[in-house]
């Protein structure tokens, strides 16, 4: 009589089930989304003034552009 052929299965290194052939394959998606999403957020939120002061003017190259150039003598306060 033949014994059945049984696979042995062999410990691999999958963290909660993602293989890193699998997370090497969707890293550079998430960083597309990340990107567009973060954008989309930068959009959005250049009209808030807490915004603008609290992240878009520590940004060096943005920051010349929220940057108030009114002379004093032009503002109602």
């Amino acid at each position: 009589m033949a014994q059945p052929r049984v696979q042995v299965l062999k410990p691999g290194r999958a963290v909660l089930g993602f293989t890193p052939a699998f997370v090497s394959r969707l890293v550079p998606n998430l960083a597309l989304w990340g990107f567009a999403g973060a954008g989309v957020l930068f959009l959005a939120g250049s009209s808030i003034p807490l915004f603008q002061t609290d992240v878009l003017k520590k940004i060096p190259v943005v920051a010349n552009y929220y940057e108030d150039k009114t002379p004093d003598s032009d503002k109602p306060f």
